[in-house]
């Protein structure tokens, strides 16, 4: 975990993080790249969003969900996260 901190610089990242970490898979920007673009995302994007909250997101995350199976509850983590980060990002 300490060695990729940066990917935890964010509520979500954390919450991204801790997620693929509950499903057994690494948390690293090769890792979390690989996964991002086979759910139809820019893997760079989502590793610079977990990094940083001013970094453009990544754009609708439908496959990343469906990609790791997230239960309700976990999307909807994931999705506060993502949309409390983003507004507080456009507030700054």
């Amino acid at each position: 975990m300490a060695e990729h901190a940066e990917m935890r610089n964010t509520v979500f990242g954390e919450v991204l993080a801790s997620l693929l970490q509950a499903r057994g898979l690494e948390v690293t920007p090769f890792a979390v790249g690989k996964l991002a673009e086979e759910a139809g995302l820019d893997g760079w994007e989502v590793i610079n969003r977990m990094a940083d909250a001013d970094a453009p997101p990544p754009g609708h995350l439908n496959g990343l969900v469906a990609r790791l199976g997230l239960t309700r509850p976990e999307m909807d983590e994931l999705a506060l996260a993502y949309a409390l980060e983003q507004r507080a990002s456009a507030t700054a």
